[in-house]
């Protein structure tokens, strides 16, 4: 038996494709019936099982994420400001430069994110699913939206990145 859940993923506006994750949120939603959009930015894999928009206004967007169960989302800054800012479990999936993903790389934050208790990380995509059910559960910690910069910012000075 499948859980209802309500999924926003989310992998950016930067122009660099994610399918590597898109494909298998779409293959899990079309498996377990979950209800699930998928803002597909620049990423070639178009979902058959999930709703999606290439880009979404931000009013829409966070209208989506209020009514969400789940965030996934790739490891960028602001789809995790948004997220934490209407204290939803969030599941972290970083991009890879080197598989052409992104300019830079997310794990850093993502790492730093996961050890503070602020999200469930997904390094490897085959815990993608075990990552989600394990959200429904999760309990991020309780922060503001506007206390975000300031971690970001302790963590870029604790690696002479600012």
């Amino acid at each position: 038996m499948s859980l209802a859940m309500n999924i926003v993923a989310l992998v950016g506006t930067n122009p660099y494709p994610f399918d590597r994750f898109i494909k298998p949120m779409d293959q899990l939603a079309g498996e377990h019936g979950w209800d699930v959009f998928i803002q597909t930015g620049s990423s070639e894999y178009r979902p058959y099982h999930c709703e999606y928009e290439q880009f979404i206004e931000k009013d829409k967007l966070h209208a989506k994420i209020k009514q969400a169960d789940v965030v996934v989302c790739h490891g960028g800054f602001g789809s995790i400001r948004d997220a934490l800012f209407y204290n939803k479990p969030i599941v972290a999936v970083p991009k890879k430069p080197e598989l052409g993903e992104a300019q830079d790389y997310q794990e850093e934050l993502v790492r730093e994110l996961e050890n503070t208790g602020y999200l469930i990380a997904v390094y490897d995509i085959e815990n993608l699913y075990s990552s989600i059910i394990a959200a429904i559960d999760f309990t991020s910690a309780a922060v503001a939206g506007n206390q975000i910069p300031g971690i970001v910012s302790d963590y870029l000075k604790s690696v002479n990145l600012a």
